[in-house]
């Protein structure tokens, strides 16, 4: 095979953009990949000819290719690197010249690492966010215990006092602590879930039936709705248990005394619905995109009152999306929440 025709083979299966510039900045090549990032739906005889910018516009890219073109000789840079965000994408180019006699030319290769400054996105605020949850707690134990050290033991009440502070924010850290790794394992897939058809009426009711204490405490109305014709659901039983019972606690921690929390189980075009609805303060419409996010909060200072890890949610999707399930809130503020999910029925199992 041609020496030409191998390159320009290997050229339009690489993953990375290439882009070839003349010594004037105007295209010679590229491959599908930067044709699909930057000129979709074209092909290449649509921009052989058109100048660098027409198709990208970071300044900083420009002028660095505008460096590489009108340097002269040893004044060129051998090659150079570049980060750049452009149509909601993030890449790293390299700009590589090459020179054959009075030939010059400008080789780019793109990079898109949109996903990788994504996971360092995320991987930093996950960071930021457990020093946040860990060192509140932390701050009291610490607090109180060295109260308790400089003499505070001597009275009874406060010592009885403090160690129940102590003991409630040391609680809060083990809950967050079991949260993070229960989390931890479902998004690295190392928490195996078996799908097998189980009673989901049953699994509802008993669960349901486990929170009418709370909410008689709370001055909270808890029914419950299933229909008759309800089947099986394939599932595992534990983590559907553990989707019911935070469902079934944020409705009632954030509902008000004297309000509702329904739970009602129907049939719904080959699957089963559940759907946790309460009478509570309600999400404002801007936060609910976001509320199936660790650690994200509507209201910080009353979840953390009322002791939640800011996990809950997150665990909840993705028991139920590692079920090939589907979950979904709907909510108005100050009016109430419905966190509904389905799973396929068993009886649809071929």
């Amino acid at each position: 095979m041609h020496e030409g025709s191998l390159l320009g083979a290997i050229a339009r299966e690489m993953p990375t953009g290439v882009v070839v510039l003349d010594s004037d900045g105007r295209i010679l090549y590229a491959n599908p990949s930067f044709l699909k990032s930057f000129f979709e739906n074209g092909d290449v005889e649509e921009v052989v000819g058109r100048d660098l910018g027409t198709l990208i516009s970071d300044a900083a890219l420009l002028s660095a290719v505008d460096g590489f073109l009108k340097g002269n000789g040893g004044d060129r840079p051998s090659a150079g690197e570049i980060e750049v965000n452009e149509k909601n994408r993030c890449f790293k180019i390299r700009m590589v010249p090459a020179e054959d006699g009075d030939c010059f030319a400008l080789m780019l290769f793109l990079q898109d690492i949109t996903e990788e400054k994504m996971v360092e996105a995320i991987k930093k605020d996950f960071v930021a966010n457990v020093s946040h949850e860990l060192r509140t707690p932390l701050a009291s134990i610490k607090g109180y215990s060295e109260t308790l050290l400089d003499g505070g033991m001597d009275d009874k009440d406060t010592l009885r006092d403090f160690l129940k502070v102590i003991d409630k924010h040391a609680t809060r850290m083990s809950r967050l602590i079991e949260d993070l790794l229960v989390l931890s394992r479902l998004e690295s897939n190392q928490m195996p879930m078996v799908s097998e058809p189980i009673d989901i009426s049953e699994v509802v009711r008993s669960i349901t039936d486990g929170f009418r204490k709370q909410a008689r405490d709370r001055g909270i109305e808890l029914s419950m709705r299933i229909e008759d014709d309800v089947a099986g659901v394939l599932a595992d039983r534990v983590r559907i248990e553990q989707v019911m019972v935070n469902l079934l606690d944020n409705a009632i921690k954030y509902t008000p005394s004297g309000g509702k929390v329904d739970v009602i189980v129907t049939a719904d075009d080959g699957c089963v619905r559940v759907d946790v609805k309460d009478t509570g303060i309600g999400i404002p419409a801007p936060d609910i995109p976001r509320i199936f996010e660790r650690f994200y909060r509507v209201d910080k200072a009353r979840s953390r009152d009322l002791g939640g890890t800011g996990l809950g949610l997150a665990i909840v999707k993705h028991i139920i999306q590692g079920l090939n399930g589907k979950v979904w809130v709907e909510s108005s503020l100050s009016e109430g929440s419905t966190f509904s999910f389905t799973l396929k029925s068993a009886a649809e199992r071929v």
